[in-house]
């Protein structure tokens, strides 16, 4: 999901061994499943014990330059935690080897203390994405939590889907799959065959099917874990909705936009029914619904009717962020469909709000510093082959344009193309086509230029 939306999936709880994780290793390797993700996600390394206030004044706080070596374990894994906490990756590499060493010192080989040492160390060398390293440390994490707590411990649940997370950002999806799989058995033996934890690694498999084209058995994965939950839950519960949620997102995700639809109805209704018809909890599935319609190209009223129903209900309330939300979607619709060239009001007055919502300088720059697509028109797959057929090699086209004030693309040239000519034209269709949310800066739109799109693809050459 996208930085600063709504979770439609309840946070996992993932329960913890004796190895005292803190944090959620599956959080490692989400964005790798985004398709315009960029970011590595936030986390911190797992402390083999809690560190007390006490001991991060007795060591003083905010230790600024890491050393090579520490007198001790609880020294270099403060200075650890304050590096990842500030995205300092880089630095925080050599602290986390000699946290393994200063750990293996301490408590010896084999032990769960350096077993999660060594999944620290693997956090730190994916988020550098250093995947080959990254997965010697988590196997030789898992390795070591099974000799020392058995085959089937809890422990190992966190690294194995991390590992598997590394696989499928690499693109080795066979492997990802298997340890996905793996992962979830250990799970259910350790919880149960109804446990909520195992949803999140259901969204990793069902994820990596897709990605080997296997859709059908990744619409089985996404229907299981709405069950699973229907099981836990009741089917009419407040508690089921975010699950409704996950499974309607991959519906549309999968172009099957009726059937995600109906599902965002189903969970209307449960709201209503139980927190009214005004209740905030309607601006997600209104606003998806609305979404969706414009996702799918088609400019239907209802989905406008949504977004303004979702915008009647977030003005009654005092979340900023949400009504900035509602207002960019809504923004986003007009600028897709109207016939006359959107004002980009909604636009503009987003942007104003986000003036007084934390980190809303953040969401200003990932909403408006540079136009995406709120209409896109995806080029013609003519003359295209699988990247996994024989003989085939990759090409790409690079369209350079302006984006106008009102999301209109302009002065669209090829700058760049591999084979050249074969693709240039339906590109540049693409772009002529599609349409763009505006630039806002300083409160004003801008007309936007030298916007650049590559658009990757592989062919047969002697085809």
């Amino acid at each position: 999901m996208a930085k600063n939306q709504p979770s439609r999936l309840p946070a996992g709880r993932l329960r913890c061994g004796r190895a005292g994780w803190l944090l959620a290793l599956i959080a490692v390797g989400v964005a790798a499943y985004g398709q315009e993700a960029d970011e590595a996600p936030e986390t911190e390394p797992a402390a083999a014990e809690p560190v007390t206030t006490e001991d991060a004044a007795a060591l003083g706080e905010g230790i600024e330059v890491p050393r090579e070596e520490y007198l001790s374990r609880l020294e270099a894994q403060i200075v650890l935690v304050d590096l990842v906490r500030e995205g300092r990756f880089e630095e925080a590499l050599p602290v986390a080897q000699n946290m393994v060493d200063l750990t293996a010192a301490e408590f010896g080989r084999p032990s769960v203390e350096v077993a999660t040492a060594l999944s620290n160390l693997a956090v730190i060398q994916r988020n550098l994405e250093h995947y080959e390293d990254s997965n010697v440390s988590f196997q030789d994490a898992i390795e070591m939590f099974r000799e020392v707590e058995g085959p089937f411990t809890e422990s190992i649940i966190s690294p194995l889907i991390s590992l598997g997370a590394n696989y499928h950002a690499t693109g080795d999806y066979p492997q990802a799959l298997g340890i996905f799989q793996e992962a979830r058995t250990v799970n259910r033996r350790a919880y149960g065959l109804l446990n909520e934890d195992q949803i999140d690694i259901v969204y990793h498999v069902a994820a990596t099917l897709t990605s080997m084209r296997r859709y059908e058995e990744a619409h089985e994965q996404q229907q299981d874990a709405l069950n699973i939950m229907e099981r836990v839950h009741a089917t009419d519960t407040l508690e089921i909705v975010p699950y409704i949620y996950g499974y309607a997102e991959w519906l549309i995700s999968a172009f099957q936009f009726e059937a995600g639809r109906v599902q965002y109805v189903r969970a209307m209704d449960i709201v209503r029914a139980r927190e009214g018809v005004d209740s905030p909890s309607l601006i997600v599935p209104l606003s998806e619904i609305g979404n969706s319609y414009r996702a799918q190209k088609l400019a239907e009223g209802r989905g406008i009717s949504s977004l303004k129903r979702a915008l009647e209900i977030a003005e009654m309330g005092t979340d900023k962020l949400v009504l900035a939300r509602v207002l960019r979607d809504i923004g986003d619709w007009y600028t897709a469909f109207s016939r006359v060239g959107a004002t980009g009001q909604e636009y503009v007055r987003a942007w104003q709000l986000l003036g007084d919502v934390e980190d809303g300088e953040t969401i200003r720059q990932e909403w408006f510093a540079e136009p995406g697509y709120v209409l896109r028109e995806y080029p013609s797959s003519r003359g295209l082959a699988d990247p996994g057929d024989p003989g085939v090699v990759p090409g790409h086209v690079l369209v350079a344009f302006d984006v106008d004030e009102e999301g209109d693309p302009l002065n669209a040239v090829v700058i760049e193309a591999e084979p050249a000519g074969f693709k240039d034209d339906t590109m540049l269709r693409a772009i002529r086509r599609s349409r763009f949310r505006p630039r806002v800066v300083d409160g004003e739109l801008v007309y936007a230029t030298g916007i650049v799109r590559n658009f990757s693809f592989h062919y047969d050459p002697d085809q």
